[in-house]
């Protein structure tokens, strides 16, 4: 028990020592002024500095032109001009200071400066932890080095990190861009960031709005999340992330992306689009919807993958669609496997099995292409083995097939139908309401003119070689020209149905 007991006595002994030695490192006790003085009034063991006051702890060295140094509490307060310079690095500048050499603590006020020569903080007010290498300011402030400016209502600086974190009113400036966000964490070692809540970017060439991202200031890459909204010149993009490569000049977006042209009249939705701001073109994939608007409907485009590029010697868009492709308005439907469509020349072609229906007619042919004008279609060309079918009812088709057919419309209507090279019609001639019978014709050019949307009357331009068969004397092999499809069955019914490939 005695040995138990001069033990205990013995670490009390070097505990307390421990703490005395801890104590008196931690005390201030290097000091200089011109004048120093002791005024009982103010308060025991509090010393009164004036002119060219001086003091040294541990690594770091305070100068100002007035102070008071409380012995009792171990704390120095510096009044004007007053300049900390830590391990020879790290220069803080303010108009008055507080510092407690026990928790090595200190509070700066009027116009703070720290400056650690890579980056500089300006603040009203600062407080500055030296043990942690940790500061916060208030009321205001403003981080500068060699790319940014940042600036915030209040905010942390971990210097052993190099990290800011700023909150409130957070504005960014460097020669790139302005930031404007509620939250804002920058590295200025790497010069990367990352901000929350409600944030806007503008540059010279573009606007970015969103609630969540990254900057990489130094290698000018950007990832953007949450409501994402990009502006660049005429062009609005939406999409729930984004990675903008500002270095080389190119745009990746991901899910529920909308794309949105104003000079052009179209709007874009896809899941992954790929955007090279120097060519001024992208790619769009997954779930494609193309919309073209128009004067009196608009058209409504799906595909798997849309490419959109400008060529700047017509100073026009190109746009490619493929594959799966079908079309919508309520005027005029359409399918194929791919499709081409050059802005300037208002041309748009088919490929690959296209078929395209409008009213009751079918149009197919190996190629199909469509003439836009200001007031809607021109024109329709099918070439190489064009085949046109009219519904008459449910077993009766007018049919016409020819090398070339080129249709002619007005105001968005079939009016006339020319056919060049093999020209073969079949169709159902009426007395009134009632069929006469099956007219079979084998010209080389046939014209076929329109009248409220039916067939009012054929032309053969040459000599044809045409039988009138009545109906009575038709077999189920009389009723169709050899290639005929009726494809109905295909065909979109409403702008959801392009969605679905059939």
């Amino acid at each position: 028990m005695r040995c138990l007991h001069k033990l205990c006595i013995a670490a009390a002994f070097l505990l307390s020592s421990f703490l005395s030695a801890s104590s008196q490192e931690s005390r201030i006790v290097d000091f200089y002024a011109d004048v120093i003085s002791v005024d009982p009034s103010i308060g025991n063991g509090i010393k009164r500095m004036i002119g060219n006051v001086r003091m040294k702890h541990k690594n770091l060295t305070l100068t100002c032109d007035s102070a008071y140094l409380d012995e009792t509490i171990n704390q120095f307060t510096g009044y004007s001009r007053v300049h900390i310079i830590k391990a020879d690095t790290l220069h803080v500048y303010s108009r008055k200071l507080i510092y407690n050499g026990q928790t090595e603590f200190a509070q700066l006020e009027g116009n703070v400066l720290m400056d650690n020569g890579k980056e500089s903080l300006k603040a009203p007010r600062l407080d500055y932890n030296m043990k942690e290498e940790t500061a916060v300011y208030f009321g205001g402030g403003q981080i500068i080095d060699s790319l940014n400016i940042v600036e915030s209502f209040w905010g942390y600086y971990y210097l052993k990190l190099n990290e800011f974190i700023f909150k409130e009113s957070v504005t960014l400036t460097n020669p790139d861009n302005t930031l404007f966000t509620d939250s804002l964490t920058y590295n200025s070692l790497t010069e990367a960031m990352s901000f929350e809540g409600p944030t806007e970017i503008f540059s010279d060439t573009n606007y970015i709005a969103c609630n969540r991202g990254k900057y990489d200031s130094k290698n000018r890459k950007s990832s953007f999340s949450q409501n994402v909204y990009m502006q660049v010149k005429q062009q609005v993009l939406r999409t729930d992330s984004l990675i903008y490569d500002q270095a080389g000049n190119f745009t990746e977006a991901f899910c529920n992306v909308v794309l949105k042209d104003t000079v052009e009249n179209m709007i874009i939705h896809g899941e992954h689009l790929y955007y090279d701001e120097t060519k001024n073109s992208f790619q769009i994939t997954e779930d494609v919807l193309y919309i073209m608007a128009g004067d009196k409907d608009s058209l409504f485009l799906h595909s798997d993958t849309l490419i959109s590029t400008r060529e700047d010697i017509r100073k026009s868009r190109r746009i490619q669609a493929f594959p799966h492709v079908q079309f919508y308005r309520k005027d005029i439907q359409g399918r194929c496997d791919s499709l081409d469509y050059l802005v300037i020349d208002s041309l748009i072609q088919l490929f690959h099995d296209p078929v395209i229906w409008q009213d009751n007619n079918q149009l197919t042919a190996d190629t199909l292409g469509i003439r836009l004008g200001k007031k809607g279609i021109e024109r329709m060309e099918m070439r190489s083995g064009g085949f046109m079918i009219t519904q008459e009812d449910s077993t009766m088709f007018n049919q016409i097939k020819g090398k070339k057919i080129t249709g002619f419309f007005k105001s968005d209507q079939l009016h006339r139908v020319e056919v060049t090279g093999n020209g073969e019609s079949l169709f159902y001639p009426k007395d009134g309401d009632q069929v006469i019978g099956q007219n079979k014709a084998v010209s080389s050019t046939i014209m076929i003119y329109f009248a409220e949307r039916k067939i009012d009357r054929i032309a053969f331009v040459t000599d044809p070689d045409s039988k009138l068969t009545p109906l009575k004397d038709l077999g189920a092999g009389d009723l169709r020209l050899e290639g005929f499809k009726w494809l109905d069955e295909k065909r979109p019914k409403t702008r959801e149905d392009i969605r679905i490939w059939k």
